[in-house]
């Protein structure tokens, strides 16, 4: 085992679900109890364990590993360095979709979002700004699904996504006068005005072509919207004059 790897990814893991070693601690004594050290020596609340384990000072047997993944989502193969995503899951689905392992870690965060909806005080306090609730961004995942399966006659279209890339960062288009700095090479320098002119003039294109995306998103939800093909968890109702998603158990 490399302890490095080890105690550095443990930590990484552990973070993600548990404030601390003691909250972390709690939650595996509370699902599988103590950990008994060597032949004798008992610690009652896990926490000096805990801290072995980030320290590299002491590392768990193969059976409190286990346990340490079912805790933490994640694979023991990662935690020892063995793959470089946190689980086989995403290493699969990063080779079988091509989507980089952030979003497929987004994407994961959306489903395990959706699990907890909040109640009626938690969203009344955010008032207006009740969308910015982790649970209702998290409806994200349903509308992804949808522009990614599209419509019976309309699909998100890779050409026009391409296109924006394409300017964006290969021919580096600037949408600002800072971005045409002046080439100390370059014989001819451009004035203010014509900096501006030709920061506008891309900026009206790349506004055209952002305008063609959301058509294209718009074709794909409204059609499957008349259609009756969006799922239950993408429509609109309304209850005590708030406007919110309406999920059909």
């Amino acid at each position: 085992m490399n302890i490095s790897i080890f105690t550095q990814r443990l930590q990484e893991c552990r973070k993600r679900k548990y404030s601390s070693q003691q909250a972390f601690a709690d939650a595996y004594m509370k699902r599988f109890g103590m950990i008994r050290q060597g032949k004798k020596q008992t610690d009652n609340n896990m926490f000096g364990t805990i801290q072995s384990w980030e320290q590299g000072k002491s590392t768990p047997t193969a059976d409190v590993l286990a346990n340490i993944c079912e805790l933490l989502d994640c694979d023991a193969d990662y935690l020892l360095g063995r793959i470089n995503q946190r689980t086989h899951d995403i290493t699969d689905s990063y080779k079988y979709t091509g989507l980089s392992p952030a979003a497929l870690e987004q994407l994961h965060e959306y489903k395990i979002n959706l699990t907890n909806e909040p109640d009626w005080e938690e969203i009344s306090n955010l008032q207006e700004n009740w969308t910015s609730h982790k649970y209702y961004r998290a409806f994200a995942l349903y509308l992804i699904d949808e522009l990614l399966t599209g419509s019976a006659t309309h699909k998100l279209s890779v050409g026009i996504l391409d296109l924006l890339l394409v300017m964006i960062y290969e021919k580096g288009i600037g949408v600002r006068k800072e971005d045409y700095d002046d080439d100390v090479e370059d014989e001819y320098s451009l004035t203010d005005e014509e900096k501006e002119q030709l920061a506008a003039q891309n900026r009206e294109e790349i506004d055209l072509i952002t305008y063609r995306i959301t058509n294209n998103i718009r074709d794909i939800l409204y059609e499957n919207a008349i259609n009756g093909k969006l799922p239950d968890a993408l429509k609109i109702a309304i209850s005590n004059n708030c406007y919110h998603f309406s999920v059909n158990e």
